[in-house]
């Protein structure tokens, strides 16, 4: 088999056009480097990661080339990148950033809607590492079906959700016991403040569940021209409502309002999880509010699901004036769960963030972007190879063929590693072939 010349087997696989594909959508994260030498490291760690599903500098690294170098000299090229005091994770940040206004620009959507969403990344047994925190993970919860609070990391980032690939416009990996930490809340200021930065000629609608329901939030979304969708969770908070026939403004708690408020639409929607699709009959209704201590102007948007007892209420600025409208942010707010999804994709079976074994907080927030790159790239790929070449890769990487297949990213990560992990192998064998000869039988 050795016989043909290593480079002819290669050839055979899409080893190439991943070559070339990750240095251009990388490109934008290499041009900020100051050294030729550390560019190289960027595409070396992104394929490492791809290969071995994993931010493990050891497992980057046993996935490269033999016939470009060895697994130690590897390791030791991405461990002196994660060190290096000639840049700094806000580097890699700024070119995480430009690489989102490239896919932006590329698909040119209408308007973005930005999801921000904390999450806590746990380090379990984790005690001398720098800034480790207690954080509270609810997934999985503890023997009685809990939150549990546990070692780890809090982060946070916002991400366009209505392109076809992600786009990161904030990041942040921090701890509660640094210096440079000062709430949570300021580092969703700080999301808000660079998205509109990053795209000053865009409307942006923000949308966030219950965890930004916040009158705060309310007010640096305006200050920086943008909307926003979010999940009332104070439903007992005093707002006051328009009557229009008595010409003024009346003092109601919320909860009353949402039980009362006329339904003026009834449509369908599907909704999927687990592989099953559920279709629910939604009611609608919404109403114009003001808050008390700012007089910022709201709408209310309820939506009830009666088949499962369920109802979504809705605070936005944007003008609730139709049915078309109403339906329009509802259907943005649902966008929001693609950044929860993007997260186990980082975080679960995919590329597995929690297993960052770098001990210092500027090494972690390095391997955290270029995490957030990587999958990035690999939705990138799902939307501009052609089909047929992802269904090659996805077939490589366990597709079944049959109905139930769910072809997401998952198979296609499985794929790009298993033609990663094939050229690790095959320059292997083609410079030192497994000694067979040394076994001995009898």
């Amino acid at each position: 088999m050795f016989n043909i010349p290593c480079d002819e087997i290669l050839n055979k696989l899409p080893i190439g056009e991943l070559d070339q594909e990750i240095d251009g959508f990388m490109s934008s994260i290499t041009e900020l480097l100051p050294d030729e030498r550390l560019k190289r490291v960027v595409s070396l760690a992104t394929k490492g990661i791809l290969a071995g599903q994993t931010p493990v500098v050891t497992g980057m690294a046993q996935s490269v080339s033999r016939l470009d170098t060895d697994t130690w000299p590897a390791a030791k090229r991405i461990y002196r990148f994660l060190e290096s005091k000639r840049f700094s994770h806000r580097t890699l940040r700024k070119g995480l950033y430009r690489q989102g206004q490239q896919i932006v620009e590329r698909e040119n959507p209408s308007y973005l809607v930005v999801a921000i969403d904390p999450v806590n990344f746990e380090k379990p047994y984790t005690k001398e590492s720098e800034g480790v925190s207690t954080v509270r993970k609810s997934t999985p919860p503890d023997l009685f079906g809990k939150a549990r609070l546990t070692p780890g990391y809090p982060a946070i980032t916002a991400t366009v959700v209505n392109t076809r690939v992600p786009a990161t416009t904030y990041e942040n990996w921090f701890s509660y016991k640094t210096e440079d930490f000062v709430s949570e809340n300021r580092e969703i200021y700080r999301a808000i403040r660079t998205t509109r930065w990053l795209y000053p000629g865009l409307t942006v609608r923000y949308v966030g569940d219950a965890g930004l329901d916040d009158q705060k939030i309310f007010a640096w979304a305006e200050k920086y021209g943008g909307q926003f969708i979010i999940r009332a969770c104070h439903l007992n908070r005093i707002v006051q409502v328009y009557n229009a026939r008595l010409d003024r403004w009346e003092t109601e708690k919320l909860q009353g309002l949402v039980e009362t408020v006329p339904f003026e639409a009834t449509f369908q929607v599907a909704f999927t999880h687990a592989g099953k699709t559920r279709v629910a009959t939604i009611q609608m209704g919404w109403l114009k509010v003001r808050l008390p201590d700012t007089q910022q102007v709201l709408w209310v948007l309820v939506a009830a699901d009666r088949a499962k007892n369920r109802t979504l209420v809705l605070l936005t600025n944007v003008p609730l004036d139709s049915i078309q409208q109403a339906k329009q942010v509802y259907d943005d707010w649902r966008l929001r769960t693609r950044i929860e999804h993007g997260y186990r994709f980082d975080q679960e079976q995919g590329l597995d963030v929690e297993d960052l074994r770098v001990r210092t907080l500027e090494r972690m927030r390095r391997l955290f972007t270029l995490v957030l790159a990587a999958a990035q790239f690999v939705f990138y790929v799902m939307d501009a190879w052609p089909a047929t070449a992802i269904l090659w890769l996805r077939q490589l990487g366990g597709k079944l063929g049959i109905v139930s297949d769910r072809d997401g990213p998952y198979l296609l990560l499985q794929g790009l590693s298993a033609v990663l992990q094939a050229v690790a192998t095959l320059t292997l064998l083609a410079i030192n072939p497994f000694p067979h000869k040394d076994f001995s039988y009898g």
